[in-house]
């Protein structure tokens, strides 16, 4: 049969596949030109875009209108900056967000090899104990395994098809709280890119207490809301060690060369990891990668475009800042400044804005302030973590939303207050952070 004449689902499978080996070589290039620093990243960016237009046609509606947006203000920044005598940045359109999308290929493969179930030994907890492991579980395996955990716990813990409020509330704030601290998380990947100069180890000394005081706040609130009621998850915490181990790695290296960037020495050493551990468990390590890179990567196709769109509009606001003189809503960057900005994209990301979106356009007028890295990443981070919870536009309660017929107001409603003590214990941080390094 010639090749135009083949199945639809035929191409359809050739084309998710020459996707998916793409999107690995755009892992593969990005950290070689890391790694070595005469290669050029453009290769990874090339790369990436290749894949997008394969999984064009797999993209969602809405993913698809606002990618379109995204380009064309991009591409208008571009062409007007240009008219002024700014010369497009070519590497940063077609690369910006290559790192961010090989963490996301990279980290993927830790699924191989990190198995999140129950414990089917045990039956489920109840009371205010099943609350503190329930949430501290999801937590710690969200941030390595990401999305698919909070709705494993949420179809075991759902009645009827339905979550009730206590359990909207444990799962979209234990989940989203891991955004402060996990390397694992892309809110990390996109912080530490759009803040450049942040240190990993500053970072985590002011993300780790915030998710602490996240998941406190949470287990608080909901011991006080019928807590003899709630029926929690068995938890199987052994496999934890994988990304345990792994984390201690990543942090290593990062104090031996702080000068590479840890998200790729994160995104190289992910997939290397889980070979080496699945041929110890003479597992079929390269069947089992091969599939994943030809059936897993390619579901990637939503996230992918967002990042790409996104690294375009960056580019094109850069080329356009330069050219007029800039923007300038501040002065300097500090604390107060932090805090204001941190409620300006906390309340983009309540009106449907993606924090990547917000993080990259903020990132482009802050910049030229010179702001503190670790001060401008955290602010960065508490709008992923913090706005994903309360936003009824996120991708994660957009999900929980069409699963258990959550209404969108319903996550404002739930998250409000949690998201004012956040935002203030941020900005208190902040001051903290401040008056330590004389900001």
């Amino acid at each position: 049969m010639s090749a135009h004449r083949q199945p639809p689902s035929v191409r359809r499978k050739r084309r998710r596949t020459i996707a998916g080996v793409a999107l690995l070589g755009t892992l593969v290039a990005t950290v070689a030109s890391v790694l070595v620093l005469e290669l050029s990243a453009r290769p990874a960016g090339v790369l990436a875009w290749f894949a997008g237009a394969l999984l064009w046609a797999d993209v969602g509606r809405a993913t698809r209108r606002q990618s379109i947006g995204l380009v064309a203000l991009g591409v208008a920044g571009l062409a007007w900056g240009a008219t002024q005598g700014s010369s497009p940045d070519w590497n940063r359109v077609l690369a910006a967000n290559a790192l961010i999308i090989s963490l996301l290929a990279g980290v993927s493969f830790l699924r191989l090899v990190t198995r999140f179930d129950a414990d089917n030994q045990r039956a489920a907890p109840r009371g205010r104990k099943a609350i503190g492991s329930t949430m501290l579980g999801l937590h710690l395996f969200g941030a390595v395994v990401n999305l698919s955990t909070l709705f494993i716990m949420a179809h075991a813990m759902a009645r009827e098809g339905r979550l009730d409020s206590r359990q909207i509330r444990l799962l979209t704030r234990g989940y989203s709280a891991a955004a402060f601290w996990s390397p694992f998380f892309a809110g990390m990947a996109v912080a530490l890119t759009y803040a450049p100069g942040a240190r990993l180890s500053e970072v985590l000394t002011l993300g780790i207490p915030l998710a602490l005081m996240g998941l406190s706040v949470t287990f608080l609130e909901l011991a006080r809301d019928r807590p003899d009621g709630f029926e929690g998850f068995p938890m199987d915490f052994s496999s934890l060690w994988l990304p345990a181990v792994l984390a201690a790695l990543i942090l290593g290296i990062h104090e031996i060369r702080p000068d590479l960037s840890v998200v790729a020495v994160l995104a190289g050493l992910s997939p290397a990891l889980a070979l080496v551990i699945l041929g110890a468990r003479r597992a079929g390590p390269l069947a089992t990668a091969h599939q994943h890179v030809v059936l897993a990567l390619p579901r990637m196709a939503n996230e992918l475009w967002l990042f790409l769109s996104a690294g375009v509009l960056a580019a094109g606001i850069a080329s356009a800042l330069a050219a007029s003189g800039g923007l300038h809503p501040f002065e300097t960057y500090g604390p107060w400044q932090a805090s204001v900005t941190l409620l300006v994209l906390i309340a983009a990301a309540v009106a449907g804005i993606h924090p990547v979106i917000s993080i990259a356009a903020a990132s482009s007028v802050l910049l030229p302030l010179d702001p503190d890295p670790a001060l401008l990443a955290v602010t960065f981070l508490g709008t992923w973590s913090i706005g994903t919870a309360l936003s009824p536009l996120s991708g994660m309660n957009l999900s929980l939303q069409g699963a258990y017929d959550i209404p969108g107001r319903a996550f404002v409603r739930l998250n409000a207050s949690y998201a004012l003590i956040m935002w203030l214990a941020v900005s208190a941080a902040f001051f903290l952070y401040g008056a330590l390094t004389n900001h």
